[in-house]
């Protein structure tokens, strides 16, 4: 007895025109297309945004309590000191939380700034032949955040109004912060204007059709095809299947082909990744498997 399958719901993305490609001799330069260099810009703002905040707001806490001394309000107990901040006299206690809660905002918002910058990256990447920007530019969060959070690392353990278990808590809290950040603030595997011009190869010469790739909301990868197995309880209303061209994926935040053999390409080891970043010695392995 036949049956039949309800069709998958394929919406197609409409978010950027068509990608561009220049060059010749069969080669091509993929072109970011004009939204994408928009919303990365956008996101770059963004990005500077948040850590000029964070770093105002360090050199407040460096320069308006941390670098400020103590004010012995009873001559009769010499040690025990008030610290003025922001029109308050603090306590001991008051002080040192002060400063935790500064060092953890800083450290937020210099992490959410870094995520807004590696997502301004993977929108519109740097060229890999200008290995000085490509480098600052896809490391730029690190950077800051060293830049941010070694000075206050440094002026807290050198702090003499910090004693005791305070002092460790601080410094421990801060040296968190400097490694939590540098590591959100770094880039382990940064796009390119190269790399995304060998997945505009790829995508040509197997999307289906040429051209298009697949992808739902959840994930960061694209496939070649509709009929992916990861798509097998997707293509409804509330979990559409979306096509359109490798920018329109990147902008929805695709970062790279699935890892499966599927749509007439192994891509299971991995095999696009060498071809895409310029260093492959033979054109992936097509295959048969529908």
């Amino acid at each position: 007895m036949a049956t039949s399958s309800t069709p998958k719901k394929v919406v197609q993305a409409t978010n950027d025109p068509p990608a561009k490609t220049s060059g010749g001799g069969g080669s091509s330069v993929h072109q970011t297309a004009p939204e994408n260099r928009s919303k990365g810009n956008q996101f770059r703002l963004i990005a500077i945004a948040f850590w000029v905040v964070a770093i105002v707001i360090e050199l407040f806490l460096i320069f308006g309590l941390l670098l400020k001394k103590g004010v012995a309000v009873d001559p009769a107990a010499p040690n025990t000191k008030v610290y003025p901040f922001l029109g308050m006299s603090l306590s001991q206690n008051a002080y040192f939380a002060w400063i935790v809660i500064l060092i953890i905002v800083c450290g937020i918002l210099s992490v959410i700034g870094s995520q807004f910058w590696k997502r301004a990256n993977r929108l519109d990447p740097a060229s890999e032949k200008d290995k000085v920007r490509f480098f600052v530019q896809n490391q730029l969060g690190a950077i800051i955040a060293m830049i941010a959070f070694i000075p206050i690392l440094i002026i807290v353990i050198l702090d003499k109004n910090l004693q005791g278990a305070q002092k460790g808590i601080a410094v421990a809290v801060a040296a968190i912060v400097l490694g939590g950040t540098t590591l959100a603030g770094a880039e382990f595997n940064p796009s390119s204007i190269e790399n995304q011009s060998g997945q505009q190869q790829l995508v040509d010469q197997y999307g289906q059709p040429s051209g298009t790739v697949y992808w739902v909301k959840g994930g960061s990868v694209y496939h070649l095809c509709q009929a992916s197995q990861d798509f097998s309880s997707a293509g409804t209303d509330a979990n559409p299947i979306y096509s359109g061209t490798l920018d329109q994926a990147i902008n929805a935040g695709k970062t790279r082909l699935a890892y499966r053999n599927e749509c007439n390409f192994d891509n299971s080891n991995k095999a696009a990744d060498s071809w895409q970043n310029g260093a492959q010695t033979s054109e992936p392995t097509s295959t048969d498997t529908p």
